[in-house]
C-alpha cells in the first residue's frame, strides 16, 4: 500500500541538520581542548616531581656530609660522586650575627645559615661552628 506524498512528508527528513552537526563538533571540540589541557599539566607536575625526587637525596646527602665536615661549607660547591656526570651541588653560606644579649661567652661559636642548591632545588639548614680551641673545628668565612 502506498502512500500518498504530501507536503508534510516530502519536508520531514529523517538525520541532523547542518546546524545540529556543527554545534555537536564545537562541544566536542571543547571537552576534548580541556582534556588536553588537563593532561599535559599532569604530565608537567609528575615531571617536576619526578626530578625533585631525585635531586632531595642528593641535597641531602649534602647536608649530611657538610654537618660531618663543617670545613666543606666554605667551598663554593660540592660535588656528589665521581665522574664527568656528577652532580655539583651550590653552596651559599652566611653567617647569622646573634645579639649581644645572647652571647653570654666570648668562646661561643659562631651560626651560618647553610644554603644547598642544584637544579633549581634548594635545602637550607642551620650550622654551628664551634671554637678552634675546644679541639673541633674553629670559624671559617665563607
Amino acid at each position: 500500500m502506498n502512500r500518498p506524498i504530501t507536503l508534510k512528508s516530502f519536508l520531514r527528513k529523517d538525520g541532523f541538520t547542518l546546524l545540529e552537526v556543527m554545534v555537536s563538533l564545537v562541544l566536542g571540540c571543547l571537552i576534548l581542548g580541556g582534556l588536553m589541557g588537563m593532561i599535559s599539566t599532569s604530565l608537567q607536575y609528575s615531571h617536576r616531581l619526578k626530578e625533585k625526587s631525585q635531586i632531595q637525596p642528593l641535597l641531602e646527602s649534602a647536608a649530611q656530609e657538610i654537618l660531618a665536615n663543617p670545613q666543606k661549607a666554605a667551598a663554593p660547591s660540592i660535588t656528589m660522586g665521581r665522574g664527568p656526570d656528577a652532580p655539583r651541588i651550590n653552596i651559599r653560606l652566611a653567617r647569622v650575627e646573634l645579639p649581644e644579649v645572647q652571647r653570654t661567652s666570648a668562646n661561643r661559636g659562631a651560626l651560618y645559615r647553610v644554603l644547598l642548591e642544584c637544579r633549581g632545588q634548594v635545602l637550607e639548614f642551620s650550622l654551628y661552628v664551634l671554637p678552634s680551641g675546644t679541639g673541633e673545628m674553629g670559624d671559617f668565612s665563607g
